[in-house]
């Protein structure tokens, strides 16, 4: 750290040192069935043991220096929202619309060169929503959320919900971490808006109070599915509600494209993208 004083999240590791020693040939042995493939495709044709890696240096990062580290100061990493001190990452000066601009085209970038959905994931998005055609996506996250963001409540939602319906509006994409939400819904909102809700079946990772949903003690592998299939479906929708969430921000790297077509409820500067501005400025850009 730069002080001992200093709490950890200002821990800064410093610049990588490189080994002296000569590189040499290795084998490694990799238990499983490879994390990645159970819900993307390869990003490439490479394998193992190809020609092309022969010869190059091998990193290996102490968890400091992926976060904080990354995670906190290097300037090039996609965020979902101000989570860092660093004055030249925060840039207070700028809208939140103007900050988030270059960091989602960088990221909208790497994931059209390395991220494809394989096809038992686009299948679970097909079931989850089957008529995406002028669909309303909203993103309705609870659990987890404290310090610089804030609980959207599903009342919030409700109101543009019940104007997309009553001008129009097709199938209704509720992704949310969190059960109450689910039950409001289902015991609140009037039938003529809640026929139009449309979810992923079967979630298990639902939490009923402020829990992550990866902090369940569900499966690991379980929340992934899960969570990956909300965030295909809701890319595929034609207008997306949402607050400040990872899982938001990567909708929007997914489909660039829907992020004239959204509103962040968390953002200041979107209080006047009210319900009426919604059917009149936004709805009319999604037929």
């Amino acid at each position: 750290a730069r002080d001992r004083r200093d709490d950890w999240s200002k821990i800064f590791p410093g610049r990588p040192v490189k080994n002296i020693e000569k590189y040499r040939s290795e084998e490694f042995q990799v238990k499983g069935t490879g994390v990645w493939l159970h819900y993307f495709q390869p990003p490439t044709d490479f394998v193992p043991g190809d020609e092309s890696c022969k010869d190059k240096p091998l990193l290996s990062f102490d968890f400091d220096y992926i976060v904080p580290g990354i995670h906190q100061y290097a300037p090039w990493t996609p965020r979902a929202w101000r989570h860092t001190d660093a004055p030249y990452i925060l840039r207070e000066d700028l809208s939140w619309d103007d900050w988030f601009a270059p960091q989602r085209k960088h990221a909208a970038e790497i994931v059209e060169r390395y991220i494809r959905f394989n096809p038992m994931m686009e299948r679970r998005a097909k079931c989850s929503l089957p008529n995406p055609e002028f669909s309303l996506g909203m993103h309705i996250r609870h659990g987890d959320k404290y310090l610089e963001r804030h609980v959207i409540p599903t009342s919030t939602f409700y109101r543009y919900a019940k104007e997309f319906v009553k001008n129009g509006g097709g199938s209704i994409y509720v992704a949310s971490d969190s059960a109450k939400v689910f039950e409001e819904i289902d015991n609140y909102w009037p039938e003529q808006i809640a026929s139009h809700v449309v979810r992923q079946p079967s979630v298990v990772g639902l939490t009923s109070n402020e829990t992550a949903a990866f902090d369940l003690g569900v499966s690991a592998h379980r929340t992934n599915v899960e969570a990956l299939t909300d965030l295909l479906t809701l890319s595929k929708c034609t207008f997306f509600l949402h607050g400040l969430s990872a899982l938001s921000e990567a909708v929007l790297f997914i489909n660039p494209g829907l992020i004239e077509r959204s509103i962040n409820l968390e953002d200041p500067d979107h209080e006047h993208k009210d319900p009426n501005y919604f059917v009149t400025e936004m709805m009319p850009k999604g037929k």
